[in-house]
């Protein structure tokens, strides 16, 4: 690693297609870019990224614990009854589901039946 970051420090070779480039615009090797030659000599050092993290994103966000309000002892009912409001939400969201499509079901049905009704022919 130390090799990586020593190597990212010093000027880049002659062979380097960068260097090739900049030396057919009319850079000279020694000299910063840039029109007054103010620029940086040396290249900008990387390093290797192995996060899915964005760029510049350094800290990983810690989970913010809400402090309770209740005594040491109803800690563990709190835990527990914060478990299981989380189950009856996803309990109560699939049973909602369950009831949306048991409602277009009888919709479909009562328009079957209504068709049948007036036009037998067809159904």
């Amino acid at each position: 690693m130390e090799e990586m970051l020593s190597s990212s420090t010093t000027t880049i070779n002659s062979s380097n297609i960068g260097f090739q480039l900049l030396k057919k615009q009319g850079w000279k090797e020694g000299t910063g870019l840039g029109i007054s030659e103010q620029g940086r000599l040396e290249p900008v050092e990387t390093h290797v990224k192995n996060n899915k993290r964005g760029l510049g994103a350094d800290k990983v966000k810690k989970k913010i614990v809400k402090p309770d309000h209740g005594a040491d002892s109803s800690k563990g009912d709190n835990k527990q009854e914060h478990l299981s409001k989380k189950k009856t939400k996803a309990l109560s969201k699939r049973v909602r589901k369950m009831q949306e499509l048991e409602k277009k079901m009888q919709e479909k049905e009562f328009e079957r039946a209504f068709f049948r009704e007036f036009w037998p022919d067809n159904v």
